[in-house]
């Protein structure tokens, strides 16, 4: 896994100890893909047409990305991004995961956000383009939200300035710093989170 301590900046030499995993596509995508990640040095590649065979890749080995096509398969009716958050026995649900997109509709992005993408990519995506993505998922992750119907990274993005209006939750988020490993009790707790907890690794 990369040591992203002290918010180093992510060199070449750093992007060559990633485990990446892409799932779905055309073998032609997947090649496209494949040859991105080979200009900036990541050669750490696993490449897995099947959504079912994705997960339990996610469950037996620890990665530090996924790459999911826009075509992967449904993983028992459930959106491959969802069931990679959700799935049991998966040690790290909180790994970065984009959906790689031809021509998405703003209501495929909002949906993608809703099933906890960290972000979508657009063909053609350049190797400058992951980089950057992956700078910013790694070394400057948002918080994890995990509320009623919801895991994933913050929807709202940036900063934003404080709310002026009046407070209406009955309970207000708490924040907890927790490791990837801890995150699987919290997802399969039922209520000791409170209305919605605000993750940081």
């Amino acid at each position: 896994m990369l040591d992203a301590a002290n918010g180093a900046v992510m060199e070449r030499a750093d992007i060559k100890k990633l485990q990446v995993l892409v799932v779905g596509g055309k073998p032609h995508a997947v090649t496209v893909m494949r040859t991105a990640f080979g200009i900036i040095g990541l050669n750490k590649v696993t490449a897995i047409a099947g959504s079912q065979r994705a997960i339990q890749h996610l469950r037996d080995e620890v990665v530090d990305a996924v790459f999911c096509d826009e075509a992967a398969d449904a993983v028992d009716g459930v959106p491959f991004p969802l069931a990679a958050r959700r799935a049991d026995g998966i040690p790290n649900p909180m790994v970065p995961i984009f959906l790689v997109c031809s021509s998405p509709m703003r209501r495929q992005i909002e949906s993608a956000r809703d099933d906890g993408v960290t972000d979508v990519l657009v063909r053609p995506v350049s190797a400058a383009t992951i980089i950057r993505k992956l700078r910013v998922a790694v070394l400057a992750p948002r918080p994890f939200i995990l509320a009623s119907g919801f895991f994933g990274p913050d929807r709202r993005g940036g900063a934003r300035a404080p709310f002026a209006g009046r407070e209406r939750r009955q309970r207000k988020p708490r924040k907890l710093s927790v490791s990837p490993s801890e995150t699987a009790a919290f997802l399969s707790a039922t209520s000791p989170l409170g209305a919605e907890a605000v993750l940081m690794e």
